[in-house]
């Protein structure tokens, strides 16, 4: 089973352990197995068997001179002595010592280990040992081959801990190092102004989720930029829009009020149209100034709502009863039912009305001549729908009929102008009530919108 790192953290820790763990674990097996071989080879009785034969031989030859001089049987295995570095201890029957080289030489080397053997002297069985020192170079090279492999098992285990290094460096640099430098490269990118680099990363780690962050950050920069520059192309249209759109109507009211003075209106009803049209263009100056002092408020989030506790049955029914007039006045039928829905609502009435107001003009502009009020109570909300027979609103605008500046008719036609905040503006109102607003509709056949308030 593969066990997975999830973390960073425990990444980390767990390599520089292995760094420091493996490589003396290595080092003491690789001691072991090389010191258990080396005691092997140590008692090898191959290579003692031919000296201890030689001692015997030369022992035989001068057993004269182990009672008569120690001295000349000193000298006589001298030479022996020298070849192979070593000492030799001679015991009678009764385990006398009887002859002992290094008490003759003076030497006082620590003794390594023992080789006895036995001899035939005198008719007698003696023992002889055979001292081999720290310092002894032949038969065996103890000391040599013990430093021999005592540095070839921790250059092993150094060249374990080396190769650790590098291949926990090239792990931490493909999981650490790597993740930071694409980010590096992302925030140079961001830095130019591209900000579609998407920093790719799978793991879920510290830098998974940094990198999962920091792609949240571009993408809601990438929105705020898109938001911004589409807020400044609506604001550079809305002064484009508001400027044609003020200037027409103070022009007709301009050139009526000179035909007024120049007395062009002959007759009392003429004077009369006159004054009319006027009053008109003066109306529909308000409603765009309306309109714009609206959106200020809106756009630093000072939209005042006086909210009060009212039954829903007597606030829409008066609210009914002035669109139906309102309507009747533009030549527009009006249907509404008089059986209302009777519940409480924590709501702004004069905000509520603007709403309403807002979707009737919207209605009447895009060629309505009948349009239905609909008062619904479902679960826990009012529904309220207002229902035309208009030009309706094409696929591609409806996602963005509610957005400020928005004006699905781009022509600068007087029969389809606007200031484009009315439904931003409506929204806005239902929002600040907790309710929501939506639109559906069909190019020429119509348009339905709803707005739901929640019951108190």
């Amino acid at each position: 089973m593969r066990i997975r790192l999830k973390g960073l953290k425990p990444r980390l820790a767990v390599s520089f352990i292995l760094i420091i763990v493996i490589p003396i674990v290595f080092t003491l097996i690789l001691l072991s197995v090389q010191l258990g071989s080396f005691d092997g080879e140590e008692y090898d009785t191959t290579k003692i068997q031919p000296i201890i034969d030689s001692f015997k031989q030369k022992i035989k030859h001068n057993e004269t001179w182990i009672k008569e001089d120690e001295q000349i049987l000193y000298e006589e295995i001298k030479p022996l002595l020298d070849r192979y570095k070593i000492g030799l201890a001679l015991f009678g029957p009764n385990e006398e010592l009887l002859f002992d080289s290094d008490f003759i030489s003076g030497k006082t080397d620590s003794i390594m280990n023992r080789y006895s053997f036995s001899t035939m002297l005198y008719d007698e069985v003696h023992r002889a040992e055979l001292l081999i020192r720290y310092d002894s170079k032949a038969p065996f090279d103890t000391i040599s081959n013990l430093m021999k492999r005592l540095f070839l098992s921790i250059l092993l285990g150094l060249i374990v801990l080396i190769s650790l290094i590098i291949l926990l460096t090239w792990y931490i640099s493909r999981t650490v190092l790597h993740p930071l430098s694409r980010i590096y490269k992302a925030t140079e990118e961001m830095r130019e102004g591209n900000l579609d680099y998407k920093v790719e990363y799978s793991k879920q780690d510290e830098i998974g989720r940094f990198i999962e962050n920091f792609n949240l950050m571009r993408q809601h920069l990438m929105d705020s930029i898109a938001k911004q520059q589409y807020l400044e192309n609506s604001r550079k249209e809305l002064i484009g829009s508001i400027s044609h759109d003020l200037r027409t109507p103070l022009a007709s009211i301009q050139g009526y009020v000179e035909g007024l003075q120049d007395g062009v209106a002959e007759d009392e009803g003429m004077r009369k149209r006159y004054l009319s049209v006027i009053l008109s263009k003066t109306k529909q100056l308000d409603r765009m100034i309306g309109d714009l002092f609206e959106f200020s408020k809106l756009d630093m989030n000072q939209l005042p709502m006086d909210m009060q506790i009212v039954n829903s049955s007597v606030v829409f029914g008066e609210i009914a009863i002035e669109a139906m007039m309102e309507a009747k006045n533009r030549g527009i039928e009006f249907l509404a039912e008089s059986d209302l829905p009777s519940v409480s609502l924590n709501m702004d009435i004069q905000r509520i009305q603007q709403v309403i107001s807002n979707l009737l003009d919207n209605s009447i502009k895009y060629g309505a001549t009948t349009i239905e009020l609909l008062i619904e109570q479902k679960e826990r909300v009012l529904e309220v729908s207002i229902i035309d027979n208009g030009k309706g609103i094409s696929e591609n605008d409806l996602p963005y009929v509610f957005n400020q500046f928005y004006r699905g008719e781009k022509s600068r036609s007087r029969q389809h102008g606007g200031s484009g905040l009315g439904l931003a503006i409506s929204r806005s109102v239902i929002e600040a009530h907790h309710g929501e607003i939506w639109a559906n509709s069909k190019e020429n056949l119509g348009c339905v919108i709803t707005f739901t308030l929640p019951l108190y």
